[in-house]
């Protein structure tokens, strides 16, 4: 499992590093077109756009994955043992059925709007930007299966050590 995560950890962080590299250039022109000739250009705008969502979507993943999202560890700090493990299991499968039915379930409902929409700039279907909802969705649920793993990995040493 910990060759799939890293992996996954590479993969991800070399595409949010793309798409910021890209997005830093797209703003550079965008800051050109505009103030120095006085034409500021659609595509690049809508480019940004799209990207800073791919980028957002792909990197909270990522997050998810290395478990650096935002939490509140006034009750987790408190906790030891079973109930520490307890609530970490519960936080895992909390944010599984978030990412299932809202990135994955819903995420899939959107780009089959999308696949009836075209963007007026770029002129593709709205299918390709919204489809990123369902791939972090099943990303998170991938990491999330992950971390279960190892959480319970994690535990039985401990109990088998006898630290618990």
């Amino acid at each position: 499992m910990g060759r799939v995560k890293n992996i996954m950890d590479k993969v991800l962080s070399g595409a949010c590093a793309f798409l910021l590299s890209f997005m830093t250039l797209l703003a550079t022109y965008q800051v050109i077109t505009r103030y120095v000739f006085s034409s500021p250009s659609t595509i690049s705008e809508d480019l940004l756009s799209y990207s800073f969502v791919w980028v957002s979507l792909l990197g909270t993943a990522l997050v998810f994955g290395q478990k650096d999202h935002m939490k509140l560890s006034i009750f987790s700090d408190k906790l030891k043992g079973v109930k520490q493990f307890a609530l970490s299991f519960f936080t895992e499968l909390l944010i599984m059925s978030i990412a299932i039915i809202v990135f994955f379930i819903g995420g899939t409902k959107v780009v089959g709007v999308g696949s009836i929409q075209i963007s007026p700039t770029l002129n593709i279907s709205m299918e390709w930007i919204y489809i990123v909802l369902p791939i972090s969705g099943v990303l998170i649920v991938v990491y999330n299966f992950i971390n279960i793993i190892q959480l319970v990995q994690q535990f039985t040493k401990s109990k088998k050590e006898g630290i618990l």
